[in-house]
This record gives C-alpha cells, structure tokens and sequence, in this order.
C-alpha cells in the first residue's frame, strides 16, 4: 500500500485489541460486584459481634453473678445478631441434662412448670471450642433433635460456656425463618460471633477466679493486675474493632463500585458499537479506495481517504470516551487524593445518575423510572474532592433508586417510580438536591439515618456506612447534608457545599 494511507489489517488488530481490554475490563468489574455482597455480609457479622462484645465487656465486671452474665448475653445477642430466639441453659439435677435458666423471644407459655423440661446433651458439645451449627429440620443428631423438640426450634446454634473445664452453660440462639434461596438460616460466622462471646463470658468467671485468689494475697497488687489486663483486652478489641470498621469503610467503597458495574457496562458498549460501526465502514471505503486507486482515479481515491480519516478521528473520539469510563471506574476505587481539584459538578451528577440507573436496569430488567434533572448551568466548575463528592451523589441516587423499586413492588399498579437530581447556586453555596417519591422516611428512625451502621435495608444488602459516610464528607468539604421527607410521598436528600 502506498505510504501515508493505514495498513487494513494493522487496523483491525488495534481495534480486536481495545476491544479484547474492554470485555476484560468489564469482566473484571462484574465479577467484582458478585463477591461484594458475601465480604459486606461477613464484615457485618463480625461488626456486630464486636458492638455485642464492646457493650457486654461494659456491663460486665468481676462481681457480676453468672445468672446476670447470662440474661444480659442472650439479650444482647437476639437483638444485636439479627436473631430470632435465645436461651440459656445451665446444669440440672441429673448429670449431662440441662435446664432452661433465662430466655429471650419465645411466648412466655412455652416455659411453664408443665411443658419445661430436661435437655440432654452429649459431652461432645460441652467442651471448650465445641458448636452446634443446625440448618436442618429432620436432624439426625439426638442432642439437636431434642433441643428441637423441646425448644420449638428448627435452625440454631449452640456453644457451651467452659470453666475451669466444666460447661457451666449452653447458650443457644435461633432465626426461625431462613435466609433468601441457597443461603443457610445460620452459618460459621454465627458460629464465631456467638463463640466470641461465650468466651467472654469464661474470660469474666476466669476474671473473678482470678480475683479472689489474688485477693487472698495482695488487694492493690491484685487490682493493678486487672486493671492492666482489662485495659491491654480492651485496647485488643478497640484495634480490633477499627481494623474491622475500615473494613467496613473500603467493603461500603467497593460495594458502591459493583452497584456501577453493570451501568459502567451499558457505558461502555455504546462508544464500543460506534468502534466497530465506523471499522467496517472504513473497511469498505479502503476497498474502494484500493479499487479507485487501480483505476488510476486519483482524485476519488483521496476523497475515499479522507473520509477513512475522519472515520478514524471518530473511532480515537469514541475510544477516548470508553477510555475515560474505565478510568472514571478506577478513580472511584482508590483512596480519595484529599486534593480539591476543579470539577464540573452538573456533569459529575449526571454521570452518577446515568450510571447507577443502567446498572439497576441490567439487574432488573422490568424496572423503570423517570429521570428528572435541573441543573444551574451557572455554576462552573467548583473546587472539590471529586471521588468523595461522587461517592456521596451516588449513594443518594443508589438509596433514591432503592426507595422507588420497593414502593413499585408494593404499588404496581398506577404508580410511577420518578428520581430527581438537580444542581443550584445559592449566594456563596452549591445545593445539590436527590429526590424520589418513595415511601418516605419514618419519622420514628429518621434521627438515627446518619448513624454508622444503621440501615433498613435487609441483611447482606447494606452496611449501613452510605449515609454515615456521606455525612462526614460533606461536613469536610465545610457543607452539610440534611434531609427532608415524607411517610408515603417520598424524601429529598440536600447536599450544600462552599463555592
């Protein structure tokens, strides 16, 4: 071919080539999105059981009587572990039966003096680091069948509370209905939290044990012992605690980046179309270019080569654009840079919007809203941190897209999902406003929405950091974010920020 004109094929392996790093791309982004759900679900279970830890371990002193310890655990463990069902048993009478001692949940009538029996359980469970973990409601084991049958229960777990190598109790707890489609009702995680926390239980009688022999000796010596011991504990679970909330933090980060991928792929297929739609088109024109050329047609054969060229400068164009998606995506996944930068804040609202709607779109394909949006033209372009910014447009827009999907669940008929964004200056402040007309925010919970960890979303599907999170970001770009709502009509979230 003659010099200064594409060589056809090179063409097409460059655009094989873009093509091939896009598919992987988006691959690599919905894969991620599957494995969001189950790391959001674990680090939840072990926040909760380190909340139950935290506020047990203040309850919880030396001198507290193990009747005490057990009412408050149970408790502590039904309404903090998303259980249904706890009770505690402790050594009867007649060795290896057990006894129901405190109970949490079940209908008083179920222990009266007539139905209240003796369980017994197997030696095999009372030691240290033994569980019980049942998922089954015809369960072969004896121990499980006549907790079953005496505690009205079909899914539960059992751990024992050891001391000084005695089972001085058996803490059970329950859900009675399981969890969505090939997910067990209980599974190792509630194995763990409820572990952790018998063993606190031990670690408190071991603690008292402690106490009077040492008391025995020395009062002050014996004190600054445990006061050292219960701080270096403490300080353990504190760390342990931050370690597991920054968990929290980059699962709720991430977790936002799967909300995105399936939008990001929608994005991305459309600069994609117009690649290949303008590569066969300049495939064509080459062959008439070479067809002008051995006609000795010069002057068409130019003509074809410019049009080949423009052709190209669209595909660089649509390239650059599908380009921009992925590194978009990437930035939303890194720490935040905490550099303000100038950023076009009616396009990044728009863009969120787009995204997060086509990404609910490919989960749910009969989903349907109208999108409203009004943005100050005005504004320019405002100096802030555009990955915190974005991440707090998104988790409202995502929250918004949530509200309308189970109201039209509750109302398919006559009801029309609609979601609102828009942008305005005021005097010296940005608003940026997201409203849905949902079913509202009670007004019993709506102190609580900027909470860490509060959500009213079902298990597995929130962390409840969203709001949490978006609060504090909008407090350190020097703005607030407020709400107004609703019951019934639906709520309106308000970002404002320093121009």
């Amino acid at each position: 071919m003659n010099e200064g004109f594409y060589d056809e094929d090179e063409l097409k392996k460059e655009i094989a080539y873009y093509k091939k790093q896009l598919d992987q791309r988006s691959g690599q982004a919905i894969r991620h999105d599957l494995s969001i759900t189950s790391m959001r679900h674990s680090l939840k279970q072990k926040n909760d059981a380190f909340a139950v830890l935290t506020t047990l371990q203040k309850k919880y002193t030396v001198t507290t009587p193990l009747d005490t310890l057990l009412a408050e655990t149970i408790k502590a463990i039904t309404t903090n572990l998303g259980m249904n069902r706890s009770v505690a048993l402790v050594p009867a009478a007649e060795a290896g039966k057990y006894m129901v001692s405190h109970h949490y949940g079940f209908p008083p009538e179920m222990f009266s003096a007539k139905q209240l029996k003796e369980i017994p359980i197997t030696p095999q469970y009372l030691k240290a680091g033994q569980f019980m973990l049942v998922n089954k409601k015809a369960e072969p084991d004896e121990t499980a069948r006549q907790i079953q049958n005496n505690l009205a229960l079909n899914f539960f777990v059992g751990v024992p509370v050891v001391h000084d190598d005695i089972a001085v109790a058996f803490i059970i707890t329950s859900r009675i209905v399981e969890r969505p489609p090939f997910s067990p009702a209980l599974d190792k995680g509630d194995v763990d939290s409820l572990t952790a926390i018998t063993s606190l239980i031990s670690a408190v009688l071991q603690n008292k044990k402690s106490v009077e022999l040492a008391l025995q000796k020395t009062a002050v010596e014996n004190e600054n012992e445990i006061i050292a011991a219960q701080r270096d504990k403490l300080e353990k679970t504190l760390n342990d605690l931050k370690a597991t909330q920054a968990q929290l933090v980059q699962s709720e980060k991430m977790a936002s980046l799967g909300e995105l991928a399936a939008g990001i792929a929608h994005e991305i297929q459309n600069p994609l179309n117009f690649v290949n739609n303008f590569s066969e088109v300049s495939s064509e024109l080459l062959d008439e270019m070479i067809t002008e050329l051995g006609n000795d047609n010069k002057d068409d054969a130019i003509a074809i080569a410019h049009d080949v060229k423009q052709n190209l400068e669209k595909i660089l164009h649509h390239g650059k654009q599908a380009d921009g998606i992925v590194k978009g995506m990437l930035q939303h996944s890194r720490s935040s840079s905490a550099v303000k930068e100038p950023t076009d804040i009616n396009k990044l609202a728009d863009e969120y919007l787009r995204l997060a709607y086509h990404g609910l779109r490919a989960k749910d394909k009969s989903f349907n809203a109208i999108l409203k949006t009004d943005y100050d033209e005005t504004i320019g372009n405002i100096n802030i941190m555009p990955q915190d910014i974005g991440r707090v447009i998104l988790n409202l827009i995502t929250n918004a897209f949530y509200a309308v999907a189970e109201k039209k669940k509750q109302q398919p008929d006559g009801y029309e999902p609609t979601v609102s964004v828009s942008t305005k200056k005021i005097n010296d402040k940005i608003e940026i406003k997201v409203k849905d007309n949902g079913n509202g925010i009670p007004q019993k919970i709506l102190d609580k929405i900027f909470q860490p960890f509060f959500t009213t979303k079902p298990t597995g599907q929130g962390t409840g950091l969203g709001l949490s999170l978006s609060y504090d970001i909008a407090k350190a770009h020097g703005g607030e974010l407020r709400v107004e709502t609703k019951e019934g009509e639906g709520s309106e979230f308000i970002i404002l920020l320093p121009v």
